[in-house]
């Protein structure tokens, strides 16, 4: 079996090029870094030839709906036109749970997210799609996400954080699954308040900043499972956080 990663020099394709090579599988890594762009397809053809499965875990620093959309679209399109040249026979991409239910689409970013599975979905290339919560290490990320002068703006909604590797083995998983089609859902064995675990984070580092509880403007369980997921087991590194 040959895979092409689409972003396989990042937080989530490094490691999964490192376990499917493990497995005895092909593994061909897609960024820039190894001089393929997908979106202006440079590269892109030569990179996939042999190829049996995409693995798309490209991400944007856009946030933009114009942005995010644009990107996530115009890579679906590429990677799926060149991949049925290819003979590819299944691609898998790893999108964000809430966005398949179109509650947090009002965000940019989400919108692109929510476009990049109508795209592949609607490809010809059969598509799996692994939606996960927010990683467990990207939180003290998403804390200076939520800061504004110096405070941050937490809202009182739910997130259930999932360690990275746990993502990682059931990206591998779908690879060798024989029957490309399903939708699968995966978060962290602890659900928590976001305000809450900003708090607690931010005092395991040492950091003094206020963390303000505000409305959001999301629902409560926008970006939690709320159908059959794959529960984590690895919980947040820091204990003593309030369950919600």
């Amino acid at each position: 079996m040959k895979v092409f990663i689409a972003g396989g020099r990042g937080r989530v394709g490094s490691p999964l090029a490192d376990t499917l090579e493990a497995k005895g599988i092909e593994v061909v890594s897609g960024g820039l870094e190894d001089g393929i762009d997908v979106i202006s397809g440079k590269g892109l053809a030569e990179a996939l030839a042999g190829v049996d499965t995409i693995v798309n875990v490209l991400n944007t620093p856009r946030f933009d709906a114009e942005g995010a959309i644009s990107f996530f679209e115009g890579s679906i399109n590429n990677l799926t036109a060149e991949g049925e040249r290819a003979g590819v026979r299944h691609h898998i991409v790893l999108s964000i749970v809430g966005v398949g239910e179109g509650d947090a689409s009002e965000i940019g970013y989400y919108l692109g997210k929510v476009a990049q599975e109508k795209a592949v979905r609607s490809a010809s290339i059969p598509a799996t799609i692994i939606r996960a919560t927010q990683f467990q290490s990207y939180i003290p990320a998403l804390i200076d996400q939520h800061t504004v002068d110096g405070k941050v703006l937490a809202p009182r909604t739910f997130i259930q954080p999932v360690e990275l590797a746990e993502v990682i083995d059931l990206l591998a998983e779908a690879v060798t699954t024989p029957k490309p089609g399903s939708e699968v859902e995966i978060a962290g064995p602890d659900r928590f308040y976001h305000d809450d675990l900003f708090r607690a984070t931010l005092a395991h580092r040492g950091d003094h900043r206020d963390v303000v509880t505000v409305d959001g403007n999301e629902l409560l369980e926008a970006m939690i499972p709320r159908g059959a997921y794959r529960r984590g087991t690895v919980r947040y590194p820091i204990p003593g956080i309030p369950i919600a």
